[in-house]
C-alpha cells in the first residue's frame, strides 16, 4: 500500500517528506466496547477466534489486527494484556496500519503497564505515521529532545503540520509558541 506524502519545509534550507493519513479516529481508553465501535458479541467472537488460532474465521486486516491490541491495551472483554498488545500492534504495523503505529509509539513513550519504554523506536514509529497526531508527537520529541537530538525549527514545522490539520493540543501548543510566522 503506498503512502501519501508531503515535503515538510523545517527551516534553514531543510525538508524532508512526511506522511499524511487523514483517518478518522477518536482516542478511547475505555474497556468498554461500544466506545471503540464493537458490539460485546462481536468483541468475544473475535478474541475466542485468536485464542483458539481459529484467524481464517476472521476477516483479517490491519485495522482489524490494531483493534485486536487496543482490546488487550484497554481490557475490552479480556483482561489487559500489554504483551499481547504489542503483538498485535507489530502485526497490524506491518500491513501500514497508521493507527498500531500510533498506538505503539504511545506504549513505547508512555512504558505502558510496564512495557519497556523505547522513545527511539516511538519517534520512529511517530514519524513514520501520517496522523495529525502523530505529527504532533514527533514535534513534542523534537522540541525536548527525547531520545533525538532537540531541534527546534524541526519541532514547530511538526507543531504547525498538525495545527493545519486541525490537531487539539497543537493549537494549545499555538498559544505557548508562536509557530505560524
Amino acid at each position: 500500500m503506498q503512502q501519501e506524502t508531503k515535503i515538510l519545509d523545517l527551516g534553514n534550507g531543510r525538508s524532508i517528506k512526511m506522511p499524511v493519513n487523514y483517518q478518522h479516529f477518536i482516542l478511547d481508553y475505555s474497556s468498554n466496547p461500544e466506545n471503540k465501535g464493537w458490539d460485546r458479541e462481536e468483541v468475544m467472537h473475535i478474541l475466542q477466534c485468536v485464542q483458539e488460532g481459529h484467524l481464517e474465521e476472521l476477516e483479517m486486516d490491519g485495522n482489524l489486527m490494531n483493534d485486536i491490541g487496543t482490546f488487550f491495551e484497554d481490557g475490552v472483554c479480556v483482561k489487559p494484556d500489554i504483551e499481547m498488545a504489542v503483538y498485535w500492534y507489530e502485526q497490524a504495523i506491518e500491513s501500514g496500519n497508521d493507527l498500531a503505529r500510533s498506538n505503539l509509539a504511545d506504549v513505547l513513550r508512555k512504558g505502558t503497564q510496564g512495557y519497556p519504554k523505547d522513545l527511539k523506536r516511538a519517534f520512529e514509529l511517530y514519524q513514520a505515521c501520517g496522523l495529525p497526531y502523530a505529527h504532533y508527537r514527533v514535534g513534542e520529541f523534537l522540541e525536548h529532545g527525547w531520545g533525538v537530538a532537540q531541534d527546534l525549527d524541526a519541532a514547530k514545522a511538526y507543531y504547525r503540520q498538525a495545527y493545519r490539520e486541525g490537531h487539539a493540543l497543537a493549537n494549545k501548543k499555538l498559544k505557548e509558541w508562536n509557530f505560524l510566522e
